[in-house]
């Protein structure tokens, strides 16, 4: 069967997909020179599809890992080093539009954050936001986001600012549900909050969690304390005198 080229465009795209590293030996470009290998070979009726395409580097590619090279004159040695030089360029050139096409991508995904969150909040995103938003798609898939901007803006419709900035947590609850239980908790430190000033968050939660594992209390008795706390003093004795000892 004859040989048909490989264009230039599959190359890239076989190289993409292999992150621009030879799947036999490892090494990536532009350390070593990159080429497409076929699975099944030609000679035994394999073809050009992607799938029968591989990355690899030029030795792992003709079996010289471990061999000397033949004999050349001086001239052949000079044009074998100026082709590899020109395919080391061209590789690093198609590794330099790679990037720009992921750069392009993380863009394109911040913009359509930022009108997800436009159209839910009905706030313009700046751009002190949209860098926020391009940092959490390094954390989170773009789904989860939007999901996260949706609870958000239902959690604070009046206070877009605020939904702006909680949607990286949202977005880790989302992944990391809690049980019920411990949703009932944070949502009593919510209270404390929301309601006192000088709240110690790290410090509330803990032994909101003590007294209930620990000690046994009842939710509905450490939702009432919080509630009917004046504040962070008063919440802490009222703890203390129920028999829940504050966690310091």
């Amino acid at each position: 069967m004859s040989r048909k080229p490989i264009s230039k465009k599959l190359r890239f795209e076989v190289f993409k997909r292999d992150s621009f590293t030879c799947q036999y030996c490892g090494k990536s470009a532009p350390s070593v020179v990159l080429e497409v290998d076929h699975i099944e070979p030609v000679s035994k009726g394999g073809t050009n599809d992607i799938l029968n395409l591989v990355t690899s580097c030029f030795d792992c590619n003709r079996g010289k890992s471990d061999k000397k090279l033949s004999e050349h004159n001086e001239l052949d040695k000079q044009l074998d080093q100026l082709k590899e030089l020109n395919e080391r360029k061209n590789q690093i050139e198609m590794m330099l539009k790679w990037r720009r096409e992921l750069k392009d991508l993380d863009n394109e995904l911040v913009e359509a954050l930022a009108e997800e969150f436009e159209e839910e909040t009905g706030a313009i995103v700046n751009e002190t936001g949209k860098k926020l938003l391009k940092k959490l798609l390094k954390e989170y898939e773009y789904d989860t986001l939007c999901e996260s901007i949706e609870k958000s803006a239902t959690q604070y419709p009046d206070n877009a600012e605020k939904a702006l900035k909680k949607i990286g947590s949202i977005a880790h609850f989302i992944l990391n549900p809690q049980n019920e239980d411990e949703k009932n908790l944070y949502y009593i430190r919510g209270i404390l909050r929301n309601r006192l000033p000088n709240v110690d968050d790290n410090l509330a939660i803990i032994s909101l969690k003590k007294a209930f594992y620990e000690y046994g209390a009842d939710l509905d008795e450490l939702r009432t304390m919080a509630i009917k706390a004046t504040s962070w003093t008063n919440w802490k004795n009222r703890m203390e005198e129920g028999g829940y000892p504050i966690e310091y």
